[in-house]
């Protein structure tokens, strides 16, 4: 039996997408960003449906828009019953750790 393939998700607050050598920049070295993108994938063109980055964060683990989940502060907190990637994870036997 194939063991799953490991999951990396790294999400940076204020990073434009173009400060990374893997994106051009010449100035900026991020060697072990460019390995990890070389390696995976690269999210190129991804966006923020939110201005704040609580809102913005739990949109991107459940696939709901903030208005939908009823976030919109840094202060709200996501039910602890509501689905997110993590826990799809969690139920397909993944280690799951969740830092910030």
């Amino acid at each position: 039996m194939t063991a799953p393939p490991n999951v990396l998700i790294l999400m940076s607050d204020q990073h434009n997408k173009s400060m990374m050598g893997c994106a051009g920049d010449s100035i900026v070295h991020t060697p072990r960003l460019d390995q990890l993108a070389a390696q995976g994938s690269l999210l190129e063109n991804a966006y923020c449906n939110f201005p704040l980055c609580v809102p913005s964060r739990m949109s991107f683990m459940t696939g709901q828009y903030p208005y939908e989940l009823g976030i919109y502060s840094n202060y709200d907190q996501l039910p602890s019953d509501t689905p997110t990637f993590a826990y799809a994870f969690s139920a397909a036997q993944y280690q799951t750790i969740l830092s910030g």
